[in-house]
This record gives C-alpha cells, structure tokens and sequence, in this order.
C-alpha cells in the first residue's frame, strides 16, 4: 500500500512526543542552570524546515505520498536527536550514583574481565580494527536501512524501525539518568581521552554548562544502545532472502566490538537486550492499535 499523509497516527504521536521533550529540556535546562548553543540548534532548525517542504511539496504539488512521509519522518528523527541529546545531557548533570561497581560484580559473577578482553584487543590488532569498523558501522547501516526500507516498499517495516529507534534510545537515556555509569572506560582508567567520558565527567563535575549539538556525544552506557541498534537493524530485515543474513552476522560483530571499542561493561550488553526485548513485545503487543497502512 502507498503511504499517504492523511491523517496518519504516527506522525502525530511523534510530534506530540517531540513536544513532550522540549518541554522537558526547557525545564531542565532552567533547573540545571546550563544553556544550549545557539549556531547549532538553527543548523537543526534550518534542516529540518527543508525536510518539512520537501514533504509538503510531494504532499500537495508532486504528489509522492511514499516521498512526503520519508521527509516528514526524516524531519521528526532530526528533531528527535537533538532534543534526546540535551535530555542525556541534562539527567548526566543530576550527577546521581553511578552503579559501576554493581556492573563489574555482575560480570564477574557470569565470567566476564573486562580488562582480559581489553589486553586481547591491544596484542591483536588485526582483529580490534575489524571489530572497530563494525561497531562504527551502526549509523551508516541505520541511514540506509531506512531508505532501503522506502524504496523497496517495506513501509510498515520502516515505521517499525522508526519507532523501535525511538523507544530503545528513549528508554537508554531514562535508565542511564536514573542509574549513570562512567561505563569501562572511566572505570578501568583506559582511554580517559575519550570524548564521550570527557563530557560524562564534566557534566558531572559541574564544569560544562553548554551543550553544543554539533558535539554531543553518546553519554549512556548502561544500557547498551549499540546492542539495542545492532538487534534492531538485523530485525528489520528478517525474512528478506541475502539482506537478514548480512546484518545479522554483521551486527554479531557489532555486538562482539561494543565492551572494546565502546568502553561498555559486559552488562550493559544484557540491560540493552531486555531494553530492546521489552520494545520490541511493544511493539507486536500494540500493533493493532497502530494503523495497519499508512492510509488511515
């Protein structure tokens, strides 16, 4: 069936969502104390206003629903980032206790050094660059997953994407705010260069007070994101013949390279599986409630 844009549910769910998070990053950012970059957010702003007439355009003029509703969902994940990305932010700044040592008693617990892995990548080179290809992999397969999904007319598997994506990193940056974790990395004192711990640190400390989009980093390690990504991406494609077992095995790896090349502890990896179980029977659960065509 050919999208339409009458009318649709999701789209109005989402900015109704994207409503939700302004609101709260404004509050956040008025109790914090702490301000965004102006330059940035007009680089969003002017982006997804482009996206928004393209979709207009072939809404009213061209009359290409399946383009229309690519560039309005498009848009929304435009917004979406940004405004996900100063609510990490801002729960990182509310410097709760950081449950690192909890993570490292239960990897031990099931078997798991980090540290026996971290020497490993450092005396087999050949086989951490692998592992670092895949596990920065992730946004390009996101990008051209979703526009394979358009054109190839998997429609109700886009917006399934759309909204896993959604839910998972939603989800992530809830429980990392609530439970923060500096992640191996800080733990294990590696890598203290990394930018991502960089700006977990300061924001913690209280030093950094502005938030440019521009650099945003992944704060959330605990849970695994990059799991939540790898598992989603192989979902989409189930059942179609060549692409499900390329991203499957491709995303095995990206699973394998997310405690080395990430900085995760191994237990982020199982916060993210259920994370992304849990949205995932979500999703099935309620998907009688969403409309079944993109006509409705």
């Amino acid at each position: 069936m050919v999208p339409t844009m009458r009318n649709t549910n999701e789209i109005r769910w989402a900015w109704g969502l994207l409503a939700v998070l302004a609101v709260a990053d404004i509050l956040g950012l008025a109790l914090t104390g702490m301000d965004v970059r102006i330059v940035p957010c007009l680089s969003v702003a002017a982006s997804t206003a482009v996206l928004l007439l393209i979709s207009f355009v072939y809404k009213t003029v061209r009359l290409e629903p399946r383009l229309a509703y690519f560039a309005v969902t498009g848009a929304q994940l435009k917004v979406y980032v940004a405004l996900g990305g100063v609510l990490s932010y801002l729960l990182t700044a509310g410097n709760r206790p950081t449950i690192d040592a909890e993570l490292v008693t239960a990897d031990r617990l099931l078997g798991f050094d980090w540290t026996t892995m971290y020497a490993w990548g450092k005396t087999h080179v050949a086989q951490h660059l692998v592992l670092i290809c895949a596990y920065y992999s992730v946004l390009p397969q996101l990008i051209l997953m979703y526009i394979l999904l358009f054109t190839k007319g998997f429609f109700d598997r886009a917006r399934e994407m759309f909204w896993l994506f959604i839910l998972t990193s939603l989800g992530c940056v809830v429980v990392s705010g609530l439970f923060p974790a500096a992640g191996a990395f800080g733990t294990f004192n590696v890598q203290t260069a990394n930018p991502s711990l960089q700006h977990f640190l300061a924001l913690r400390d209280g030093s950094m007070k502005s938030i440019d989009l521009q650099q945003i980093q992944g704060l959330v390690s605990f849970p695994s994101f990059h799991l939540a990504l790898a598992v989603i991406l192989a979902y989409a494609a189930r059942g179609i013949p060549v692409l499900f077992p390329f991203l499957l095995a491709l995303n095995a790896f990206v699973i394998a390279a997310t405690p080395l090349v990430g900085g995760h502890h191994f237990a982020d990896l199982w916060g993210g599986a259920l994370l992304t179980l849990g949205a995932i029977t979500a999703m099935r659960r309620f998907s009688s409630s969403l409309p079944q065509n993109l006509d409705s």
